[in-house]
């Protein structure tokens, strides 16, 4: 794992707390959300990094 994804899940971790624990529902917090759909896509389209030694 790289820190884009491990990034991308801890921003979707803190989203669903917020969201569904603390009840915040809308403004700021949509923001994690779309940040963490940003890194997933990113991991995705650019892939795992090649270590060549």
């Amino acid at each position: 794992m790289n820190l884009t994804l491990v990034g991308a899940i801890v921003l979707l971790g803190l989203w669903i707390i917020l969201v569904f624990g603390a009840h915040m529902g809308s403004g700021p917090v949509q923001l994690l959300y779309a940040a963490a759909v940003v890194l997933f896509a990113r991991r995705i389209i650019a892939g795992a990094p090649k270590f060549v030694s």
